[in-house]
């Protein structure tokens, strides 16, 4: 899979894990929380996915998990 596809669809889960947040019945600080949580763990993901296949540094290459 592309990485261009990758990305796009974690963006996707991230819309749309934000939009059932937002619509369930819930009071609205424990609705603000999750959110938060939501988009944080989404943020980091993205962040993680592109440093995967983005390195900084050219010589780098992708992590390699054991």
């Amino acid at each position: 899979m592309k990485s261009s596809n990758v990305l796009a669809f974690m963006g996707g889960a991230l819309v749309g894990a934000t939009l059932a947040l937002l619509f369930a019945p819930a009071k609205g600080s424990e609705t603000r929380q999750k959110l938060k949580e939501s988009i944080d763990e989404g943020v980091e993901d993205l962040k993680q996915e592109y440093k995967k296949h983005f390195p900084v540094n050219q010589e780098e290459g992708p992590d390699e998990e054991a």
